[in-house]
């Protein structure tokens, strides 16, 4: 069995606010944060319960900071069908946001991006005029312990991280083919289990500029130490034409290798989806044949995106299928709910599988927290994109009181993820023009677990993974499971981070990791609330594991009136934050960030204000200190 470890994971960059630093040392400590150490190895930094709200709707701000560059930017033209992502490129433990075809937007903590000009992302990319298109996929092809990015589009490239905000356009080999590899979206998965990610890029036929048809290509990897790739000829996924629209790998079956889907609408029509087993466990060897099985496999759909998750917390994969307009103006989207003998039954008394409308994206989340799988769906049509609430009976309410389901017209992709770290899935929709938006979650606060895998020997970005978690919610046993993909938006994907939402489980009593190659790694007794860090093998590179001093932190006086002192011991150069929330996880505060203090101990007062200097109501607040792998959280009562 593979041995597992974990490892602090620290969030967010601020600006430098004005600093306040009081006294020397506390002659006691009145409070004191937690570190919790597991297996002797490693540390999760631990943030209080901060206690469950009953969740009665989803709250979503819609982002407006005229300095934000991803409002201001504003999307593209209607005739263009591009994809985003979340993920962090640049390891700093916050998400990034990448839009095709080159703008990358660096996260720089609290709710502050920067459009990171000459990355080198997006160079070669062509763009038609007119229609055009292009997807993305990012994942650590060569296991250097950075995200790469590949780019499909009418011209088709790896672009390599090489740190530093710098990406290199692969140029060589079959995988630099640029036009010669041109197509719709495109995906990383590790289809025959070396460890390696391999490279599918899906093509529709009649629907890329530039050329003839083509058919969709597979590129293994070849691996170390030069991690190029060998263009797949032979099999049905690489051979003859069709209407191909976006591809997504999964292992709908539970058998430990990858199964390879793909939307195949012919845009205005219907036909069965194109989908495939691989038979990598069965005979040894990774090759694929064709599911026709009812009703997955023979039903006949515009399909765009199969996206696979466990929406019944029965711990097996269920589809989702977003349709396009069928050619009659707006099609059903699919559900289909795998049983315990591994048949599927189509469900289709449901609002998500009722509603008429033309549909491309589906991004899959616990937008509440509360320990199921909610949907939301990106329309192509003129009508509104729709938003689903899980209510963990196997039914969902159609959910028309945020303003993510307000705005008509055309939003045809997204993808989400917790970019301000407080423990709740945000959204990015990506549409023409005024159309694109982020939104911020702001629902009542429950409790969360956000994981994040390094794989090795499997691929570093554990792609294919599969994540498992227990608790008791409500009273009662839950299991949820997710798996990481890197193609289960239309055209992008969410963050590779894994979240869950456990309603008012304080605790997860098991978390399991099944990994790409087959091991697995367990932990127990795990607290909510947290960012952590599983490494398969305990053999991937991460941040310093050598035992730090404690941090120490103490509040004086709690509860209090007028300014409270919080202190803590320095016991290193390396700079220190703090910062205060609200019990939503809303950062309220930054009372030092980036500044080295003298070693010893400090204080910093809070005298109950906001960053803008307002006076904030009485009630309950939390702290962090963090200062390089350390980190320790505590609560505040503030009495008004």
């Amino acid at each position: 069995m593979l041995t597992h470890s974990l490892q602090t994971f620290l969030t967010g960059r601020t600006q430098d606010p004005d600093i306040r630093l009081a006294g020397s040392a506390l002659s006691q400590l009145a409070t004191r944060g937690s570190l919790v150490v597991l297996l002797g190895v490693a540390m999760i930094s631990h943030l209080p319960h901060i206690g469950a709200t009953p969740v009665e709707a989803f709250t979503f701000s819609t982002v407006t900071d005229p300095a934000n560059p991803i409002v201001t930017d504003g999307g593209h033209t209607g005739s263009r069908y591009y994809g985003a992502s979340w993920i962090d490129y640049d390891g700093d433990d916050d998400l990034d946001l990448f839009v095709d075809v080159d703008a990358l937007y660096r996260n720089d903590g609290g709710g502050s991006f920067t459009r990171v000009l000459g990355s080198g992302l997006g160079d070669g990319q062509v763009t038609s005029p007119g229609f055009s298109m292009s997807g993305n996929s990012w994942g650590d092809y060569d296991n250097d312990g950075d995200l790469d990015a590949f780019i499909a589009g009418e011209a088709s490239y790896l672009y390599r991280n090489d740190g530093s905000d710098t990406f290199t356009r692969i140029t060589t080999g079959a995988i630099g083919g640029g036009t010669a590899n041109r197509g719709w979206t495109c995906a990383w998965g590790d289809y025959d289990d070396d460890g390696n990610l391999d490279l599918v890029i899906i093509h529709p036929a009649g629907f890329i500029p530039g050329g003839p048809a083509l058919p969709n290509m597979l590129f293994k990897n070849d691996g170390p130490p030069n991690y190029t790739f060998t263009q797949v000829f032979s099999g049905p996924i690489v051979t003859g034409l069709d209407s191909y629209t976006v591809g997504s790998w999964s292992d709908y079956d539970c058998d430990g290798d990858i199964d390879f889907f793909i939307g195949s609408g012919p845009a205005g029509a219907v036909q069965p989806d194109n989908l495939y087993r691989n038979l990598l466990v069965e005979s040894g060897t990774a090759t694929f044949e064709r599911i026709l099985d009812a009703p997955i496999g023979s039903e006949s759909q515009d399909g765009q995106l199969w996206n696979w998750i466990d929406y019944d917390n029965d711990r097996d994969l269920d589809a989702f299928v977003t349709n396009w307009n069928g050619g009659v103006g707006g099609l059903n989207n699919r559900l289909y709910r795998q049983e315990s003998d591994g048949s599927f039954t189509s469900i289709t008394d449901q609002p998500l599988t009722t509603d008429t409308d033309v549909s491309l994206a589906s991004l899959w989340g616990d937008f509440d927290n509360d320990g199921d799988l909610d949907c939301y769906v990106g329309n192509d049509g003129a009508g509104p994109s729709r938003l689903y609430e899980n209510n963990g009976d196997g039914t969902f309410n159609a959910r028309v009181d945020t303003p993510i389901s307000v705005p008509v017209g055309a939003r045809r992709g997204g993808c989400l993820g917790d970019y301000d770290n407080d423990g709740d899935l945000d959204l990015f929709a990506n549409g023409p023009l005024a159309l694109r938006a982020l939104y911020r979650n702001d629902s009542p606060a429950s409790n969360f677990l956000t994981v994040t895998l390094a794989g090795s020997p499997t691929n570093r970005s554990a792609i294919g993974a599969k994540v498992h978690a227990h608790a008791v919610i409500d009273g009662n046993p839950v299991w949820q499971m997710r798996e990481v993909s890197g193609q289960n938006s239309f055209q992008g994907h969410n963050s590779l981070r894994v979240h869950f939402g456990f309603g008012d489980a304080t605790s997860v009593d098991s978390l399991v990791v099944e990994w790409p190659g087959g091991g697995t790694s367990e932990l127990t007794g795990v607290g909510t609330n947290q960012f952590i860090v599983m490494i398969e093998g305990g053999t991937a590179d991460a941040p310093d594991l050598e035992p730090l001093p404690d941090l120490e932190v103490s509040t004086l006086p709690n509860p209090f009136v007028g300014e409270t002192r919080i202190g803590f011991s320095v016991a290193s150069d390396s700079p220190v934050e703090v910062a205060v929330h609200d019990v939503h996880g809303r950062r309220v505060r930054t009372l030092i960030s980036g500044y080295s203090l003298p070693q010893g101990r400090q204080q910093i007062l809070w005298d109950g204000t906001s960053d803008e200097g307002t006076t904030l109501p009485g009630g309950i607040y939390l702290y962090r200190v963090r200062q390089g792998n350390r980190q320790e959280s505590g609560s505040l009562t503030l009495m008004r």
